[in-house]
């Protein structure tokens, strides 16, 4: 798929670093671009390594043509892994989605109100699956995996 890589408000970030950009992308008669090809096409733009770009909030204008977002440029992947937010690593696949459903996190919410005391603390352990601990123990895992590339 062709289409055209326009930058603007290219911002440098030292403090956590990373390159902010606006992207917009001209794509005549074409279907919007995915978000891999725009992150291949911004790494290979900027000499940047695929892994630390992050794309997100891409927008197609009515009509099509023309779709603007947002992108990040990180200089390593210990500052992508320290800065992004945790639901853009999960999207990534860096950190395991959440299991459960809404419900039976509101379920436990109701069945904590109505509870006292040394029971409440263990509904609550139960209900506690996305604990700090294991985010990290992810995030180092996933960095063991570049070591050696």
């Amino acid at each position: 798929m062709t289409f055209i890589v326009k930058t603007r408000k290219v911002l440098l970030n030292k403090v956590l670093n990373r390159r902010q950009l606006s992207v917009e992308l001209l794509h005549p008669n074409k279907p919007t671009p995915s978000q891999e090809s725009v992150v291949k096409e911004l790494a290979s733009k900027y000499k940047a390594d695929e892994r630390n770009v992050v794309v997100y909030g891409l927008r197609t204008t009515f009509g099509g043509n023309r779709t603007t977002g947002f992108a990040l440029i990180y200089d390593t992947q210990q500052y992508l892994l320290k800065f992004e937010p945790k639901f853009r690593l999960r999207r990534r696949g860096i950190i395991p989605k959440r299991d459960g459903s809404r419900k039976g996190w509101k379920e436990v919410k109701s069945k904590l109100k109505k509870t006292r005391g040394a029971e409440k603390t263990k509904i609550y352990m139960s209900r506690k699956t996305d604990k700090r601990e294991v985010i990290r123990a992810q995030k180092e895992t996933y960095l063991k995996g570049f070591v050696g590339k």
